[in-house]
């Protein structure tokens, strides 16, 4: 990350009071990445999105033969080393494995999926509410569990912690270690920040530069552990809430090295930094110009911005966060920086994952003093624009900085 982010991340900071075997990692025997690594039977939406990513791999017809399952439609992109596959998900179908065959020229690869069921407890996604206690954790600075996990190859840069910027060690373990310290303070919920792998070269301890969505970053510990301490969690009363980032990510995101459309990302050919003018997506009056120029610019430019008005990538993003309440147990989902995505998609996120889970929670950061710019985002709120909102919680910073 670079430094000019420094300042925000830290300030923030202070004032914000199994794997299966059906994805592979590059590198460990797998010619093909497909995600979401795994999915369940359930759902209420019966569409399925796949991104299958692989030499070449846009040049493969597809087929599988599964009871209740069916390939909808294959969309090929830009570069030919995606496919995205949309499987329609019959709402009989049976809990499994099957295998997806890609056919080209005489050669077959077969990809083995994995589907589970849904856990039917809506206490599994359980939302936070009004009543819960939250206590925030930043996991690099908040306690060290397993020092083995200091050093992973691969990932760039190791603990140091005469480095302010840098890594500290702190981990998910360390936070499994102290769930009954944070119990006996009287906290119902935590809040983590970004977990996610961040693969970049320098000062992303922080998380918010995310380089895999579907991977914990391994000086964090595994996604088995992450899920582990959101059970544990469930267990002595603590909710878990995963801090979520789909407006950018990192530089050294797997993606930007084989950016799958021109339009995946917003400047994609010459970045160009945000305005950071929050109101002129709420101004009737205010030009489609001032508008993009808030949404479209980047943070930084080790912050890549995402184009969420890009179909493929709108269904990607909005399974992740799917794929994460399920796969884990979530109590909610805190969204980073709530404006800046795409003011139309960000809506229909939050419609569809309330969709899934109506007794889930989650809470948008919009980073102002302004309470009625606030209130714009919230659901429930008629708007003289005629934009309408699912977003079901904001962050309170006009009274933060009063308390200040």
């Amino acid at each position: 990350m670079n430094k000019k982010a420094f300042p925000r991340f830290v300030t923030w900071c202070f004032l914000s009071v199994l794997f299966l075997s059906s994805h592979a990692w590059p590198g460990e025997g797998s010619t093909l990445r497909v995600e979401p690594p795994n999915w369940w039977t359930g759902f209420k939406e019966t569409g399925l999105q796949l991104m299958i990513h692989g030499q070449d791999i846009a040049k493969y017809d597809v087929a599988l033969d599964y009871p209740g399952i069916r390939v909808e439609r294959v969309t090929r992109v830009k570069s030919p080393n995606y496919l995205f596959v949309y499987l329609d998900i019959g709402t009989e179908t049976k809990p499994g494995a099957f295998d997806i065959t890609f056919s080209h020229d005489g050669k077959t690869i077969s990809h083995q999926y994995q589907l589970l069921k849904k856990n039917p407890d809506p206490a599994h996604a359980a939302g936070f509410s009004s009543a819960d206690n939250i206590y925030l954790i930043k996991p690099d600075r908040f306690a060290n569990g397993n020092p083995d996990n200091y050093n992973v190859e691969c990932m760039c840069y190791t603990v140091d912690r005469s480095n302010p910027g840098g890594r500290h060690g702190g981990d998910i373990k360390g936070i499994a270690d102290r769930l009954d310290y944070i119990s006996e303070l009287g906290f119902t919920a935590i809040w983590l920040n970004p977990l996610l792998e961040n693969k970049m070269p320098d000062f992303s301890y922080h998380g918010y530069s995310t380089t895999d969505f579907y991977r914990v970053d391994p000086r964090y510990g595994s996604n088995e552990e992450y899920r582990d301490l959101v059970q544990r969690s469930r267990s002595m009363g603590i909710g878990v809430i995963m801090d979520m980032i789909i407006n950018h990510i990192g530089s050294a995101h797997w993606w930007m090295q084989d950016l799958p459309t021109d339009d995946w990302l917003n400047h994609q050919e010459e970045w160009q930094i945000t305005s950071h003018e929050h109101i002129s997506e709420q101004d009737i009056y205010a030009a489609d110009a001032d508008k993009k120029s808030f949404s479209d610019g980047w943070f930084v430019e080790t912050m890549p911005d995402l184009n969420q008005r890009n179909p493929l990538l709108a269904d990607y993003l909005t399974q992740n966060a799917l794929w994460w309440i399920e796969y884990l147990g979530l109590a909610g989902i805190r969204m980073d920086t709530y404006p800046y995505p795409d003011k139309t998609f960000m809506p229909e996120w939050s419609r569809r994952v309330m969709l899934v889970y109506p007794d889930f929670n989650f809470v948008g950061e919009e980073w102002t003093d302004n309470p009625s710019a606030i209130t714009y985002w919230q659901a429930g709120n008629v708007i003289r624009d005629g934009y309408v909102s699912y977003l079901t919680s904001l962050m309170d910073f006009p009274l933060q900085n009063a308390l200040r």
